[in-house]
């Protein structure tokens, strides 16, 4: 082979490598969508009279949730509760007593790790929303009401911690929603059944718990 030939082989060598090495960095890697849980956490925890913390805690744990990307929905593969009282189920029931303020606490989970941070840290964005509504899913009323006890930057809610009080005895279903990239300066300051929350931003999580409330 000719010094020509050898400089003209090296120099197809040097190119292939040059145009194989720039297909590698140019072919897009599989990322984890930020804020996509695929479980949520819900913990009731009972305050006293003064507004404290005690020992009565309630969770309804949403394991496996799912995302369709065509409608941003997150669906669980499966719901349990653990409650430290002897109503105990296999399945998204829990009891809770009336005319009672819990402090609900949600944590949101990704591969084990919690990302409440995320959530945080894009709260302007993020709002979460309690409905109580019958078994044909109409709203039901006198059921419980919820405070906001945590705000973005905007000094406007998110749902990640708040103050969920129970009325009268009863019955209904619980629906969680958590709504993302939506426009909170449209949503009435507060209001957290707020149902024309799929006007101003979409449906990242849709869980429902059934709940009822029973006198002491």
């Amino acid at each position: 082979m000719t010094t020509k030939n050898n400089i003209l082989a090296f120099t197809f060598i040097i190119l292939s490598a040059l145009f194989i090495s720039s297909c590698s960095k140019d072919t897009p890697q599989p990322e984890v969508e930020q804020e996509e849980p695929d479980r949520a956490l819900l913990t009731f925890t009972k305050l006293d009279a003064n507004g404290n913390e005690t020992q009565t805690k309630v969770t309804v744990d949403f394991d496996g949730l799912s995302h369709d990307h065509d409608h941003d929905h997150a669906h669980a593969s499966s719901a349990t509760v653990s409650a430290e009282d002897e109503h105990d189920h296999a399945h998204a029931h829990i009891h809770l007593d009336a005319n009672s303020t819990y402090r609900l606490q949600i944590e949101m989970y990704r591969a084990g790790q919690m990302i409440n941070n995320e959530f945080i840290k894009a709260a302007d964005e993020h709002q979460f929303f309690f409905f109580a509504k019958d078994e044909a899913g109409k709203p039901v009323s006198n059921i419980f009401t919820y405070v906001y006890e945590d705000k973005d930057q905007n000094n406007l809610p998110i749902g990640l911690k708040g103050k969920f009080t129970t009325l009268g005895a009863g019955q209904a279903d619980i629906q969680v929603i958590l709504s993302h990239g939506l426009d909170k300066y449209k949503v009435p300051a507060g209001v957290y059944n707020y149902d024309k929350y799929s006007l101003v931003g979409d449906t990242d999580m849709d869980q429902t718990f059934d709940l009822h409330i029973e006198a002491e």
